[in-house]
């Protein structure tokens, strides 16, 4: 039986990192995804196990809070644990270190199971070895997951996009990371040589498909906290609460 944490290092290579030679936030979150699979297919409930029962994983939530950008041709090493199980939904953790070991950030994810035909959830109470992974012990010392309110009035669209080829996953929808792509991406790079977002947190509520035009729309709720929403027409698909630093 594996440890309930596992420990997995990543290297910060040139093609990662942005103008200022550090990692971007879509790469950062990308590793924390890579750790949480390979997480999970060492325990038994990873995407091949999952797909033999036809099920996949889906992020419901997440946020991530980085105190230092881990610059390039650097190691970030990245621990994640199982925080807690219910029916819908099983919380997961993650601290990660830069190469001397000093703690450079935290973040907290949400996830869901669905049914691969129905596209409806399933009980994750019924799913094997999961909840024998659950470990309370660790600390994850950042906000918890909040609702992200909506933009009913007062906002901007700020851009807009068409879902193509390299923005969608295996199931033909927008990559979890490529959400936090276009949302950064609204943001002047004047802005990233004053200051970094220390934390971002994302509500992920529909699916972006392929094709679908999608709109962001852009509020500042207080200096320098947005607010972010991806719409496809009237239909909210993501939001996100970026605040910097």
């Amino acid at each position: 039986m594996f440890a309930p944490i596992g420990k997995y290092e990543f290297t910060i290579d040139a093609y990662l990192t942005d103008f200022r030679g550090k990692a971007t936030l879509p790469m950062i979150g990308g590793f924390l995804l890579q750790a949480a699979t390979k997480h999970a297919d060492e325990r038994g409930f990873g995407y091949s196990s999952m797909t033999s029962q036809q099920r996949v994983w889906v992020l419901s939530r997440m946020a991530i809070e980085v105190f230092e950008y881990p610059k390039n041709d650097t190691v970030m090493t990245i621990n994640t644990w199982i925080v807690s199980v219910n029916r819908l939904f099983t919380e997961r953790h993650f601290e990660f270190e830069d190469g001397d070991g000093k703690v450079i950030g935290y973040a907290r994810s949400l996830w869901a199971s669905i049914d691969l035909e129905t596209r409806k959830p399933t009980n994750l109470l019924e799913l094997c070895g999961l909840s024998d992974y659950v470990h309370s012990g660790k600390e994850c010392p950042i906000e918890g997951l909040t609702k992200i309110p909506l933009l009913k009035d007062h906002f901007e669209v700020a851009s807009e996009f068409v879902v193509k080829y390299s923005d969608v996953d295996i199931n033909k929808h927008l990559n979890s990371m490529k959400y936090i792509e276009h949302f950064v991406d609204v943001f002047d790079i004047e802005m990233f040589r004053d200051k970094e977002i220390r934390r971002i947190e994302v509500n992920y509520i529909s699916e972006g498909h392929y094709g679908a035009k999608l709109d962001i729309l852009k509020r500042e709720e207080e200096d320098s906290v947005f607010i972010l929403e991806m719409r496809d027409g009237e239909a909210n698909v993501c939001s996100t609460r970026i605040t910097w630093k």
